[in-house]
């Protein structure tokens, strides 16, 4: 049986090492829907994100690394316990926006909006990772991001 996966995130997250840690997941949904509508669904195995704490006491950071289109990172607030947990995505590059981060045993999703200035063409993407295959504590770098 894999590990929790909220468990495997809170416990990182509330342990003193500045090193990210790198979870890759067994397999990567990723829907995209625009005006209500589904557009595209796309699944891949072996996903991978970064997971690290902030200098600000009580956020950490997801990088996205095996985006559709590009890499990116955000913000989140530490759960406070290894259970369901859910909670905005902060510090969202543009033009992503409405960012959602949903935490439990069995998966991590992640909501955004892809903004536009005209409203008909903004696209709502859902990635949810399921099933932990390796975790990989990473060396920080100087300005603590790695390369």
């Amino acid at each position: 049986m894999p590990p929790s996966i909220s468990s495997t995130i809170t416990n990182f997250l509330h342990q003193s090492s500045p090193a990210p840690l790198q979870i890759t997941f067994a397999s990567l949904e990723i829907c995209s829907h625009q005006n209500g509508a589904l557009r595209h669904r796309v699944q891949r195995k072996h996903s991978r994100i970064l997971l690290q704490q902030t200098p600000q006491k009580g956020l950490a950071e997801i990088t996205v690394l095996d985006n559709l289109v590009f890499s990116f990172s955000f913000r989140f607030q530490l759960p406070s316990a290894p259970t369901l947990h859910e909670v905005d995505m902060r510090c969202l590059p543009r033009p992503l926006d409405q960012g959602r981060l949903y935490l439990d045993d069995e998966k991590l999703q992640l909501s955004f909006r892809i903004d536009a200035p005209d409203p008909s063409l903004r696209v709502q993407v859902t990635q949810v990772y399921r099933g932990i295959l390796h975790l990989e504590h990473r060396q920080p770098t100087l300005c603590g991001h790695q390369l």
